[in-house]
């Protein structure tokens, strides 16, 4: 990888990391406002659902960056963690901070839809 790839990758990162942690405004949506009104009560609840899901959003995200920038300094950006294999390119340039190609990625889906149903059936 040229510097000037490695530059631009790297800048990405930054710029990525940079929105997802420069973010506190949904931290203001787990306030959570008592009322006796049950329709009140239940916008509340999707409000706070909503924020909960927006702040591990952009945890994981944060940590697939700041993974990606490691594996960037460390040369091995671009290269599968799970199987070894080159990452396609054209995944890269949708989501530069990805660290799985698409075939280990959709198998860490399956996987985890497995463990939510069997949670789910419990």
């Amino acid at each position: 990888m040229t510097k000037k790839v490695s530059d631009k990758i790297k800048n990405q990162l930054l710029a990525k990391l940079s929105e997802v942690t420069g973010g506190a405004s949904h931290r203001e949506g787990l306030i959570a406002e008592r009322s006796n009104d049950p329709m009140d009560q239940m916008q509340s609840r999707i409000d706070l659902d909503l924020a909960v899901t927006a702040i591990n959003t952009n945890f994981e995200t944060k940590k697939a960056v700041e993974a990606a920038l490691d594996l960037l300094i460390s040369g091995d950006y671009g290269i599968c963690q799970e199987c070894g294999d080159p990452i396609n390119p054209k995944r890269l340039e949708a989501l530069p901070w990805t660290t799985l190609c698409i075939h280990c990625r959709e198998g860490q889906d399956a996987d985890q839809k497995l463990r939510a149903d069997a949670v789910l059936a419990a």
